[in-house]
């Protein structure tokens, strides 16, 4: 889809460009070109709502604005094992339920007493054999296991199948799944689901020193598919995979959306390394900007919301997946744990949260009842139902593994922002276009100026309210996945050039796939979702401190979105302004 563009340049007055050049810390008001003033009124998310945000896309009512404090509902609970039902799977036609035995017990994990594990990058134990006969051949013996048994290879990746595709609602409901993703669950529950399978392995082999490595990505070295899973002899190997991707020494694309980029591998690795340093740069002084937002027992009308450390994994899914059909079977939330690369990609992602924990000093994310007493059911390695908290998985050394230290290349310096000679080359008076403001109804993705609740915030300010750009009510039209991108850039009074401006953030769907009634998948607008990606220390970086507005361009790359509103809050913050 191309971008939509209000209107064309017919011709703005000249003075308004001369002044931008001249000043970048003043405004001038040109008559007969509006420049918008931002309100100095410090606004948080709770306390004032932007009317565009108020109102429900077509509808033109207003929806979710109540008089006094927010009723906190309950942390999300195991289900009713006994109520699986087909999930929203077609990959698997719709059935991943795993046996049933009313006899079994729910006990209470005995966290492991054993030595530190360390995990280790996949590139670098593709020399150690003895590693990895230890690796396939635990692995070969979890395949071979029989099929009902709660370890058997197949039974572990259904798990994912079972919380990822809806096939059990969460208790005292019959209609709210209890989804992993899409919110502040996503992390911590992965986190466990990796502890057991690598528990497992370790218990198969007798070694209890046993770690699955972690695809590290975020480096130059580990941004090809990792040869330990390309032997189609070996057990690691799934034949379900991007061949294109996965051999021959193709880098990850972390902003892949099934259109191969054309850029050199330089390029690609740079614009990775980018996209990790702004994820963490821009979400480190707010929590559920990294992991997601709340989600409690019993919400059931949500708008699911992501962190971007989740898109960024989302990213890697896609491009290792089959291209065509359900994507399998990394490209299908329902299949993807079918093959042995989806542990080691996840391991790197849990390292991710670890090293953005112990950026922001190792402190809770969120000191909230409701997301630590949150419990999840899992076989451990003695083959015993246990329950888990995610107050207890905040730390992997109580979990007793750690990861292998290696360079962060992504926290050194990288040329990230587009120099003033590429935006001032594309800025000419014959290429601006008028933008206008979003609107009150949802639609395609667009350009869309947008006002700052204040601008050239002092440092103190900074600290205790992070900006974000607030984009609400994102419909997934289609059963397939969806992808754009959001650019920030600033304007020309109400008008913007050609050059996008600064890459801050993307929102990812993967297939939200689900059969009707009569057994065809259903097609049609799916449940809503928003993204808010922080936008403080690059307002900084490009010097737009004293902006009043922002241009705000949403760039489809897969699928079909309409979204309902676009606006930009100020929100409290949780952690350390920046790195």
């Amino acid at each position: 889809m191309s971008l939509l563009l209000n209107s064309s340049f017919t011709g703005a007055s000249s003075a308004c460009l001369l002044h931008r050049e001249r000043s970048r810390r003043r405004r001038l008001r040109v008559p007969g070109v509006t420049c918008r003033q931002g309100s100095n009124d410090d606004r948080s998310d709770a306390a004032r709502l932007d009317r565009r945000d108020m109102l429900l896309g077509g509808l033109g009512g207003l929806y979710g604005v109540t008089a006094g404090p927010k009723v906190l509902a309950a942390p999300i609970m195991p289900p009713d094992l006994s109520k699986c039902h087909d999930a929203k799977a077609p990959a698997l036609h719709d059935h991943c339920c795993p046996p049933y035995d009313p006899s079994e017990t729910i006990s209470e994990y005995g966290f492991p007493a054993t030595p530190l594990r360390v995990r280790r990058p996949a590139h670098l134990v593709k020399d150690d054999q003895e590693y990895l006969d230890k690796y396939k051949e635990a692995v070969r013996r979890m395949k071979n296991l029989p099929a009902e048994h709660p370890w058997n290879y197949y039974q572990q990746a259904n798990i994912h199948c079972q919380y990822c595709n809806d096939a059990y609602y969460q208790q005292n409901t019959d209609d709210v799944p209890v989804q992993v993703h899409f919110s502040w669950i996503f992390l911590p529950w992965h986190r466990y689901y990796l502890h057991f399978y690598e528990r497992i392995l370790g218990k198969l082999i007798d070694d209890d020193t046993f770690t699955i490595p972690f695809w590290n990505w975020d480096t130059k070295e580990g941004m090809t598919f990792p040869a330990i899973f390309q032997d189609a002899s070996s057990p690691l190997y799934d034949p379900k995979r991007d061949q294109r991707h996965v051999k021959d020494g193709a880098i990850l694309d972390l902003k892949y959306a099934y259109t191969d980029n054309p850029a050199s591998d330089s390029e690609i690795i740079r614009e990775n390394l980018c996209f990790i340093q702004k994820t963490f740069k821009y979400s480190l002084s707010l929590a559920e900007l990294f992991m997601g937002d709340p989600v409690r027992a019993g919400e059931k009308e949500i708008q699911e919301a992501n962190g971007q450390l989740e898109v960024i994994h989302n990213a890697a899914h896609m491009w290792v997946g089959e291209p065509d059909g359900y994507k399998e079977d990394m490209g299908d939330f329902s299949t993807a744990a079918r093959d042995s690369v989806f542990y080691c990609h996840h391991s790197n992602v849990d390292r991710m949260w670890d090293i953005y924990r112990n950026l922001r000093g190792n402190q809770v994310e969120f000191e909230d009842k409701d997301w630590l007493d949150s419990t999840f059911l899992f076989h451990d390695e003695n083959e015993q139902l246990v329950k888990v908290k995610i107050g207890d998985c905040l730390n992997p050394t109580k979990l007793r593994y750690t990861f292998e230290q290696v360079p962060l290349p992504w926290l050194g310096k990288i040329n990230c922002q587009k120099t003033a000679e590429t935006k001032s080359k594309a800025t000419t008076e014959l290429s601006l276009t008028r933008v206008g403001e979003f609107g009150t109804t949802p639609q395609a993705l667009d350009r869309v100026i947008v006002a700052r609740p204040k601008k050239n915030r002092k440092k103190k300010e900074k600290q205790e309210k992070v900006e974000v750009i607030q984009i609400k009510d994102i419909k997934v039209t289609t059963n397939e996945t969806a992808r754009f991108d959001v650019y920030v850039a600033v304007p020309y009074c109400d008008r913007a050039g050609p050059d996008y401006g600064e890459f801050v953030g993307s929102f990812v769907r993967l297939a939200p796939r689900k059969k009707g009634s009569d057994g065809t998948e259903e097609q049609g607008p799916k449940k809503g979702g928003k993204l808010k990606p922080g936008i403080t220390p690059l307002l900084e970086d490009i010097d737009a401190e004293d902006a009043d507005q922002l241009v705000v361009t949403l760039v489809l790359r897969a699928g079909s979105v309409t979204v309902g509103g676009v606006s930009i809050k100020l929100l409290l913050t949780d952690g350390p302004a920046s790195i």
